[in-house]
């Protein structure tokens, strides 16, 4: 460093020892300290004033305690329905696509089947012919047995003749006008008639018999016809695949010309939801899960419609907790009222309040009155102008309001700042 250079620090300190002490004599130091510390560090905070606050009183009203959670808009269940083909073959038609409503029963794709009409026709032929055959049977059947009965019948007329013949004959014999021979030729006709009326009968339940036995294979025959056919049109009907339940289509996964198989692990190719059964599932906290009841009112946001409420009530509470990241929490079920449910779809978030208490006409006052220092709470109050902190104990807290269990009356009004009080201005960082 230079001589003069040096001079001039000398001088300088000086100058500046001889002001320092000049103002500390006149008694200006003080202030030179104060605006220094200023400058470096910020204003000190102002003490409130009445000014600070506008004064509003309490009042009485009935305050809810409440639990808040998160969840999720879900299905429940038979909501969903997977829908896939229950015969193999080729997508002739696919009359939906995603986002479509319809109607339970309505066509949504046809599977060909030319080879199952095929199949129905000619099932359909050979019941016909059963028809014809049961039919025939039914009505020549019992004109055989007809002709038989008539036959016995003249057989039994014959008998008669033959009866009287012999009793005839052995009056005569007895009287010398009919000889052995002829006796005994009568008595043989005798016989052989009683031998064919006998075997007639037998003639007659075997045809009765066989008629009943060729009827009933003849209707089993119908009978094995009419399931073969009804299996075959049954399997049409599975061509043309429609909606089991009204609701939207939320994935297809087939396009037409493509080849679907039915078996028991056949892939999905549509889904139907049913957005008029829906519910929120709601995550609680364990330290909230206590208060949590069956039949309690929620209401509910959600994230697409966070201006809007929608109401519920708890259903089921899950006794079995969920468990991730160590945090312990248990699954309620929400019903959601119909009203604007409309608007709610599958996995949108859902931010829940569930109300489990409520106090009538309790005393409250807004949150923003509350001043705590420590463990302690207090509210500003006036009287004759000046601030005062009165000492209150606090109940439910209920959105902005809480509720005062005591240190507070009807009519008491408490201050609410008009802008945050006591907070230090920023100054400058000193440099190191």
């Amino acid at each position: 460093m230079k001589i003069s250079e040096k001079i001039r620090s000398l001088l300088l300190l000086v100058v500046l020892a001889a002001g320092l002490s000049w103002a500390w004599q006149e008694g200006k130091l003080d202030p030179i300290i104060k605006t220094g510390r200023e400058i470096i560090f910020g204003k000190p905070p102002q003490k409130p004033t009445a000014k600070d606050f506008k004064f509003e009183p309490v009042s009485r009203q009935d305050i809810h305690q409440k639990v808040l959670a998160t969840g999720s808009v879900t299905l429940k269940t038979g909501a969903e329905v997977k829908i896939g083909a229950r015969i193999s073959g080729q997508v002739k038609s696919l009359l939906v696509k995603i986002g479509d409503f319809v109607r339970a029963g309505e066509i949504i794709a046809i599977i060909e089947h030319e080879d199952l009409l095929s199949r129905v026709a000619r099932f359909q032929a050979d019941l016909d012919a059963e028809k014809v055959r049961l039919e025939k049977i039914r009505a020549e059947g019992p004109l055989e047995i007809s002709k038989a009965i008539a036959e016995r019948e003249e057989l039994q007329v014959q008998i008669k003749l033959a009866q009287k013949m012999l009793e005839r004959n052995q009056e005569l014999n007895k009287k010398g006008f009919v000889s052995t021979t002829i006796l005994d030729e009568a008595q043989e006709r005798l016989e052989v008639l009683l031998a064919g009326i006998n075997l007639a009968n037998e003639e007659l339940k075997l045809r009765q018999s066989q008629l009943k036995n060729n009827i009933r294979l003849a209707e089993a025959l119908v009978d094995k016809a009419e399931a073969n056919l009804n299996e075959e049109e049954i399997q049409l009907t599975y061509a043309s695949i429609t909606a089991p339940i009204d609701g939207i289509v939320a994935f297809v996964s087939t396009q037409e010309g493509e080849t679907v198989v039915a078996s028991l692990n056949a892939p999905t190719f549509v889904n139907l939801i049913d957005l008029r059964k829906l519910e929120v599932t709601v995550f609680v906290d364990e330290t909230d899960i206590g208060r949590i009841k069956v039949g309690q009112r929620a209401k509910f946001t959600v994230d697409t419609y966070a201006d809007q409420f929608f109401n519920g009530k708890v259903r089921e509470i899950h006794p079995k907790a969920v468990i991730k990241d160590n945090v312990v929490n248990y699954e309620v079920i929400l019903d959601i009222k119909k009203k604007k449910a409309t608007k709610l779809r599958p996995e949108m978030t859902a931010n829940v309040v569930v109300t489990t208490g409520t106090r009538k006409n309790v005393l409250t006052l807004p949150k923003e009155a509350v001043k705590r220092k420590g463990k302690k709470t207090f509210v500003v109050m006036q009287s004759d102008g000046e601030l005062e902190d009165k000492p209150i104990e606090l109940g439910w807290r209920d959105g902005g309001k809480i509720e005062v269990v005591s240190g507070l009356n009807d009519g008491d009004e408490v201050g609410i700042p008009e802008k945050p009080l006591n907070k230090k201005r920023k100054g400058r960082r000193p440099r190191r």
